[in-house]
């Protein structure tokens, strides 16, 4: 067996190189860029008007008061979307709505409040600055300015910005194409309500791929595998023709005499990378590449798949997406005393209590057995801990969250 880190780190050496596509802004979402992205013009683009009022000369009402007000004709109206397309000359000024763009000739804006009109002319009372109340072009960033670095994740603010400079089509990486193969012929699928006494509900698919969809990657197909050879190499060899970047098997990676995934796997090309780690949940976990996919041999049994899918597959799939990491984490103290009497690596799985303006706390499941799906379910996060490790009670760990 080898340990942990050991397994991250031929993970990681082994990572296929990530694909990158363009597409559509519309469908960028939560995707992550492949290249800086250069503004291709100014923000704003035009000087306009932060507030509503008008459009003057600074040198005709900078010393206007309610005592001596300017008065200035009104010689038209720049609204946004329709400037005015005159020049503002001494003794005027024109109406302007906040964001139109600013006339020529005008250096300020003078709030409506400040200012009283009859239809004709109007009356300013204050004019405090120079340029008061202006936005100017290329303020906010100019041309050619870095707006995003690569390896950014396109959120909802990051795709209005890019819209808003008229970016309509992005550079990203190409969410990770994955097979889901899920042998067993002891399986029923969940919604089979006629399930025979010697049947088990597979939850391992539906889990899964969702899993994989949280991900960021896209589900090509999920198959049920009987626990035979020749069909768990037509499985393989399918997925492999398909050109998915992962293949994940659930289950037949033990010892039995039913156990295909790994004798499948040689048969059809790929290469051992490790098989069984000094770890609990998740033993058996194995892994093999050919040329770039990589295919996934996880255990059976729904929590460790799911503690092995957290732990390395998800990791993979961000790489795979650009970017060092989609787990979430945060540093907590412990309620309790927290021990790992064991000779492997144990993934503990916690609840955390997290307090406004306090350190979250985190406690121990009381079922931690590989066989309770309520110990992933009940549980916000997990800690990593090595044999023999003791966290006594307010000890600060790292807990890596599930969601």
């Amino acid at each position: 067996m080898i340990s942990v880190q050991e397994a991250l780190a031929i993970l990681h050496e082994n990572i296929p190189e990530p694909q990158r596509q363009s597409i559509s802004l519309s469908q960028a979402y939560k995707c992550y860029v492949s290249r800086d992205i250069y503004a291709p013009e100014p923000s704003p683009r035009y000087t306009n008007s932060a507030m509503d009022g008008f459009a003057v000369r600074w040198a005709d009402c900078h010393n206007s008061n309610r005592q001596q007000p300017a008065r200035l004709e009104i010689i038209g109206e720049s609204q946004a979307g329709i400037p005015f397309k005159s020049e503002v000359v001494s003794g005027t000024a024109v109406r302007i709505s906040t964001g139109a763009m600013l006339p020529q000739g005008a250096d300020s804006i003078v709030r409506v409040e400040d200012t009283k009109e009859d239809g004709t002319h109007v009356e300013i009372f204050s004019c405090r600055s120079l340029g008061q109340d202006i936005r100017y072009v290329g303020e906010e960033f100019k041309k050619g300015m870095l707006l995003f670095s690569k390896n950014t994740c396109l959120g909802a603010r990051e795709l209005a910005l890019l819209a808003a400079v008229g970016l309509h089509t992005i550079e990203v990486y190409a969410p990770p194409r994955v097979s889901l193969l899920v042998t067993g012929t002891e399986l029923a699928r969940f919604d089979n309500q006629e399930i025979k006494p010697h049947q088990i509900r597979d939850s391992n698919a539906i889990m899964l791929a969702s899993a994989v969809s949280d991900a960021g990657a896209r589900l090509r197909a999920t198959v049920h595998v009987q626990d035979s050879l020749e069909q768990t190499i037509e499985a393989v060899r399918e997925a492999l023709e398909e050109g998915d970047t992962i293949i994940l098997c659930s289950g037949g990676v033990s010892v039995g005499r039913h156990d295909h995934v790994k004798e499948a796997a040689r048969a059809v090309g790929f290469k051992e990378l490790f098989w069984k780690i000094r770890q609990k949940p998740g033993k058996p976990l194995f892994v093999c590449r050919r040329e770039n996919t990589l295919l996934f041999g996880l255990p059976g049994n729904p929590v460790s798949a799911f503690m092995c899918f957290s732990n390395y597959v998800r990791p993979v799939l961000a790489e795979l997406q650009g970017t060092a990491s989609i787990n979430h984490s945060l540093t907590a103290k412990t309620a309790e005393r927290i021990v790992n009497n064991g000779k492997r690596t144990n993934f503990i799985r916690v609840t955390v209590e997290d307090k406004p303006n306090e350190i979250a706390l985190i406690k121990e499941i009381a079922q931690q057995g590989s066989h309770m799906l309520s110990s992933i379910v009940h549980a916000d996060g997990y800690i990593v801990m090595e044999p023999g490790a003791v966290l006594e009670p307010c000890s600060l760990t790292q807990v890596i969250l599930f969601s």
